[in-house]
């Protein structure tokens, strides 16, 4: 790959992985409110306005815990995908390109 197409390619996934932060909230959300939802109720369980029992709601909570894990994993595998990308540079960056790479960092 050529510089800038390497360049290129950290743009779009520093770029993926700012909505995948923003995304990544829905399913921790979801998972806190399920355990809540559950620790406080008795037989029943309202989701959502929707009544569950226990075993249901407690397989929603799974349910939404194995959304919240796979949305981790991809994080993971975009932030490997940049490391690479990062390693591939050579040379002197430009000032955009060095901030680029900062923004990258940033994404723990």
């Amino acid at each position: 790959m050529t510089h800038q197409e390497v360049i290129h390619q950290l743009r779009g996934l520093v770029r993926r992985l700012r909505w995948l932060n923003v995304l990544q909230l829905i399913p921790d959300t979801l998972v806190i409110y399920g355990i809540l939802q559950l620790a406080f109720s008795s037989q029943l369980v309202t989701l959502f306005n929707a009544s569950f029992s226990r075993n249901q709601a407690v397989l929603a909570t799974v349910l939404f815990a194995l959304i919240d894990l796979c949305v981790t994993g991809i994080r993971y595998n975009d932030r490997m995908a940049g490391k690479r990308l990062i390693s591939q540079l050579s040379g002197r960056l430009t000032t955009p390109e060095a901030e680029l790479i900062k923004q990258f960092e940033r994404f723990k």
